[in-house]
């Protein structure tokens, strides 16, 4: 059986049923999908696709800060989008955590997220090792 380290903050949304906020084995760590929700569990936040993108990824970093991560150890981003047209609205906010070399991603339009969020993210880092 492997090792995973299960992390969990009460920085980003507690899960609430059978998912960890993420996983980390040897020098890897991949994280669930977060959306634009308050830690809380309170729904989404308002303010429409920009603050849900912001939101989601101080969700993804508060999981990557407790991993021993930050944005600059991502190689792997999937993002879920409700309307594919708000792309470039998305990307913009993106590259405001994200800097070259940015991390490889994969962006799809999907019909529904929970809780009518636009935007949902997960990553995979990889984590450094202290010299």
């Amino acid at each position: 059986m492997t090792n995973f380290e299960i992390i969990l903050t009460e920085s980003a949304p507690i899960p609430s049923s059978g998912y960890s906020q993420a996983l980390k084995w040897g020098n890897m760590l991949v994280t669930s999908g977060y959306l634009g929700t308050h830690p809380d569990g309170s729904g989404v936040v308002k303010g429409g696709l920009e603050a849900e993108v912001r939101q989601a990824l101080s969700n993804i970093n508060a999981v990557l800060t407790a991993g021993g991560c930050t944005f600059a150890d991502v190689i792997r981003v999937n993002v879920s989008l409700t309307d594919i047209q708000n792309f470039s609205e998305m990307d913009r906010v993106f590259r405001e955590y994200f800097h070259p070399p940015y991390p490889t991603r994969n962006t799809v339009g999907v019909k529904e997220l929970w809780g009518g969020a636009q935007v949902g993210f997960d990553v995979w880092a990889v984590v450094r090792s202290e010299l």
